[in-house]
This record gives C-alpha cells, structure tokens and sequence, in this order.
C-alpha cells in the first residue's frame, strides 16, 4: 500500500524531516519553566500531528513502527510539562490518532497526500517551538 505515498512521504530526506524537527524541541526548557501558553498551544498541534501521523504512515507501509509515539514520548521529556499539561498532550496524540483511524481505515490516495500535509506542517510547527526563543 505505500504505492500511494508520494515523492515527498518516501524521499529519504524529507521522510525523516518531522523526526529532525522534533529533536529541535529537545533544545526547548521545560514546559513548567517557560510557563508561555503559546508554547503549549503549539506543543497540543504537534502532539495531534505526531497522533495522525503515526496512523497514516503505519497503514501506508512506511514501516516506521513506533517512531512517532517514540516522538511523542520524547517530546514530552523533553518539555517536562505539569502532569495536567501532560496529560492534555496525550489526549491530543490519542484523539488525533484515532480520529485519522476511523476516517482512514486504509491507505489511499488522500491519506498519503494528508500525510504529506500533517509531515509538513508538523515541520513548521516544529520549527516554531524550537525558535521560540525557549531555547537553553
């Protein structure tokens, strides 16, 4: 099934660049430190992202296995938000994931090309937090 994917979901490169994105992040203080409720804000979308993405590309055959949920619990290391924090991040991944299980049960066409969108905007997202100015 990962015919579907396009240039952009199976180029080396590009379909590793979420995964380089997010240990952007890594450079990000805690979440309890930086107290910026923007910073939470942008951390929910990429924890949505992480959640769909890790449906998408597990049915379109990227054999990725665990990356992204291993993304997600790295992110939240590396932020060290309040448990309430926390558990609202959790939330977002889980929801997102099955929300894109339920409206993707297989892949196609338009899964991969949603794919291809959240890997993008799960870049940016990404690239935000890290120059946020939260950094070390």
């Amino acid at each position: 099934m990962g015919r579907f994917l396009s240039s952009f979901g199976t180029h080396f490169g590009r379909r590793h660049a979420m995964a380089a994105m997010i240990s952007l992040v890594c450079a990000l203080q805690p979440l309890g430190a930086a107290a910026n409720s923007s910073l939470t804000a942008k951390a929910a979308q990429l924890a949505e992202i992480l959640g769909a993405v890790h449906h998408l590309r597990d049915i379109c055959g990227t054999n990725e296995g665990q990356l992204w949920r291993n993304k997600m619990i790295e992110m939240i290391g590396v932020l060290e938000p309040s448990d309430q924090d926390r558990q609202k991040l959790v939330k977002n991944f889980n929801d997102a994931y099955y929300r894109y299980k339920n409206a993707y049960p297989a892949c196609t066409a338009a899964a991969a090309r949603q794919s291809d969108k959240l890997m993008q905007d799960g870049q940016r997202i990404a690239e935000e937090l890290a120059a946020s100015g939260h950094g070390r």
